[in-house]
């Protein structure tokens, strides 16, 4: 009888994985050294990227390049010098480092955002640790994310 459901378990998970699998991105986190010099480059050439944010992630969407980032509709954008300069500031520790609201107060690492065969460079994520964070092609120039707040404890 155990051997009966054990095998009807594994012949279910088989077909769980086969249905779950598929193409997603790679989203790859940067080195600390690394993501700190990103973030940095991102911070200051803001104006070459669509930023997409919430409370608690940015997404960087390079304009130059023919790939875009769909997110859904609870993101807000930047969309001039005086807002983003106001989002560093309010971001920005005494010493200078940069500590957004996203990155839960501390060096959060940059992520990239690539195809799934990891050829092609979409664009990059910050995020609050614990949050989930996926993607998937729409077509070979369009990634869908897909972004979900970590929440601990409480129903």
């Amino acid at each position: 009888m155990n051997s009966v459901r054990f095998v009807f378990g594994a012949v279910i998970m088989v077909f769980i994985i086969i249905g779950c699998s598929g193409d997603y991105a790679r989203i790859k986190t940067l080195p600390a050294d690394e993501s700190k010099v990103t973030q940095q480059q991102l911070f200051d050439n803001w104006s070459d990227y669509t930023i997409w944010l919430r409370s608690t992630a940015a997404i960087f969407d390079p304009k130059n390049d023919d790939r875009k980032i769909e997110v859904g509709s609870n993101w807000d954008t930047v969309n001039d010098q005086a807002a983003w300069e106001g989002i560093v500031k309010a971001n920005t520790t005494a010493k200078g480092n940069i500590t957004p609201v996203w990155a839960n107060y501390a060096m959060t690492p940059v992520r990239e955002i690539r195809s799934p065969d990891g050829a092609h460079l979409f664009g990059y994520i910050i995020h609050q640790q614990g949050d989930l964070v996926s993607a998937r092609p729409v077509d070979q120039n369009t990634m869908k994310l897909f972004y979900n707040r970590a929440s601990f404890g409480g129903p």
